[in-house]
């Protein structure tokens, strides 16, 4: 049988070109490894590797430098690693008009997902895992001169302490040193910014200074930011302003001035604002609670607390519509001269307070002192307290004992700062530095040859790291308690510490020495970050205090003068 004749069109290039010598046809090529394989097939391969090869690959050749790039791969390994879909450090709403991160809907989960630059996200988390970020100082705070004839007595430059809020791409800094004319500076990446004056009451001769500041946590309606502002003479402002257009004229929406019966309070400390609800805590560790939901901004509550002091940090959200959780994080006496740390967790909705503000100190460390006429404004519902540090009443078993041994080991002479973000809880010790507590600023601590400047337990430049526990509420008397256990000792300063900032799991401490700490605490690892110049590290008075902020992208802090920003989308 004869064999079928061929066809008479054109057959395919064969795979393999066979040649006897080095000549080839005109427009042959020679098959290798890179070239036999389709881009998915290598796309597929490259999947299996991890970052590190995947990066060697791209000095290979030009089309796998193309493909080690693709955006899906960079996501896998994004999310194998640092396990979440976005960047970490995070504050408030993520849906922000300011250039935050955007949560996707499931309408448009694609659309937005192909928006991300995985790799690009890749290299700025990798940058904050070790540290690596550019610096550079920043405009700062001005502060106004004294009026001629209005003489002025103001604290040394060394304790100037300044307040910082990130805002997307927008830097907001105060300073807190008294003038007679307190501004808030809004700057951006160019350095360009713009200054909004506070005014006080015109009747006010004294000076007066910025002693806190709150950017509004709430997804904005009208896609404009809202800043409260609060001054030493107990007035606040709460400014509003596009962050599309910072630069131009914000508006005043909200103004408050104390009534006689409330002026006599000591100036707020800490705020927080989530609209339409602000709460403020003064030096005396007064807790006030505003309702600006009615268009005006009413004193809904007051609480008082005697067990509670500063330094405190305070975390707000709302877990469903007009409800709202605050954590507050404080210091707390321990006998005989210690300190340890405390937190507490208050419920705040419509309707009157409930009595269980009133009970033991074991469930509440606050008092209510004061309450607003109209029952439906925002009040406390529910409140419960833990502490790290607690003693048993009457004869302990040896199990309680040697808890209690434990937790004397954790106890502070001095404190310098106390942060939380709802589930973390961290205290830095103190050197050289003890807390007035009719007053928040730190005073230099007399000289003594019998009692140290840190307790001995301790090292006076670890940071001690709590995990605090608050499980969801039921009148079930199985119900769990909450809880706040020591973790671990964070080291790495070799300098006391002077700031602390914590949010989304992720710490930045700020020494004595302006050196900067980076601190994951769920993976439980801490890095270095790059130092500023020697210029703005100089060594500055131990009473000096120092503020640090961070996002996403970047860390802000200011020491002794100097406003400096580290950039880790480099």
């Amino acid at each position: 049988m004869s064999k079928r004749s061929l066809s008479q069109g054109l057959l395919p290039p064969a795979k393999r070109v066979h040649l006897s010598g080095k000549s080839r046809p005109h427009g042959s090529q020679i098959l290798s490894f890179e070239n036999s394989l389709y881009d998915e097939l290598i796309l597929c391969i490259f999947s299996y590797l991890s970052w590190v090869d995947l990066c060697a690959t791209q000095a290979t050749s030009r089309n796998w430098a193309r493909l080690a790039g693709d955006n899906e791969l960079w996501r896998d390994q994004y999310l194998r690693v640092f396990g979440r879909t976005r960047l970490r450090g995070a504050k408030g709403f993520f849906a922000r008009m300011d250039g935050r991160e955007m949560k996707p809907l499931p309408g448009r989960a694609a659309r937005v997902e192909t928006q991300k630059d995985w790799k690009w996200m890749f290299r700025i988390s990798s940058n904050w895992r070790n540290g690596r970020c550019s610096v550079e100082e920043c405009v700062g705070p001005s502060v106004q001169p004294p009026i001629p004839g209005r003489p002025i007595t103001a604290p040394n430059t060394s304790e100037n302490e300044f307040h910082i809020i990130l805002a997307g791409p927008l830097t907001i800094t105060a300073s807190s040193k008294p003038t007679y004319l307190p501004e808030v500076l809004i700057s951006n990446h160019l350095n360009h910014y713009q200054t909004i004056p506070c005014y006080k009451h015109p009747r006010q001769d004294d000076p007066v200074s910025m002693t806190a500041m709150a950017l509004d946590q709430s997804p904005p309606a009208s896609g404009l930011l809202s800043l409260a502002c609060f001054l030493s003479s107990g007035e606040f402002f709460i400014f509003e302003f596009s962050p599309a257009a910072p630069f131009q004229p914000p508006a005043r929406r909200y103004l408050h001035r104390p009534s006689p019966r409330m002026s006599s309070l000591p100036p707020t400390f800490q705020a927080v604002y989530y609209h339409p609800l602000l709460i403020s805590v003064s030096e005396d560790f007064s807790l006030s609670i505003f309702d600006l939901s009615s268009g005006n901004v009413q004193l809904a509550q007051t609480l008082t607390s005697f067990t509670s002091y500063p330094p405190a940090s305070l975390v707000l959200s709302s877990p469903s519509s007009m409800v709202f959780k605050l954590v507050v994080a404080y210091s707390i006496p321990v006998y005989p001269r210690h300190w340890s740390v405390g937190a507490t967790e208050l419920i705040i909705s419509k309707g009157s307070a409930t009595s269980g503000l009133g009970t033991s100190s074991s469930s509440s460390s606050f008092r209510e002192d004061y309450k607003g006429p109209l029952a439906s404004m925002m009040a406390v519902t529910s409140t419960r307290t833990i502490r790290a540090f607690d003693v048993p009443s009457g004869f302990v078993d040896q199990a309680s004992l040697r808890t209690m041994r434990e937790q004397w080991g954790r106890k502070l002479l001095n404190v310098a700062d106390t942060q939380t973000d709802g589930k973390w809880v961290i205290i830095a010790p103190g050197a050289g530095l003890h807390f007035n507590h009719t007053d928040s600023r730190p005073t230099a601590s007399p000289p003594s040859t019998s009692t140290p400047s840190s307790s001995s337990f301790h090292s006076p430049t670890g940071l001690q790291l709590y995990r605090l526990v608050l499980p969801a509420q039921s009148n079930s008397i199985s119900a769990s308690p909450p809880k706040l256990n020591f973790v671990r000792t964070l080291h790495g300063h070799n300098s006391p510490v002077v700031a602390l900032a914590l949010a989304d799991g992720r710490c930045v401490s700020l020494g004595q020495n302006g050196s900067i700490w980076v601190w994951d605490l769920e993976a439980g690892t801490g890095a270095e970050v790059a130092s500023a110049d020697v210029a703005l590290t100089d060594v500055v008075p131990h009473s000096a205090r120092g503020t640090v902020s961070f996002d996403e992208r970047r860390i802000v802090s200011a020491y002794s003068g100097k406003v400096v920003v580290r950039r880790f989308d480099i």
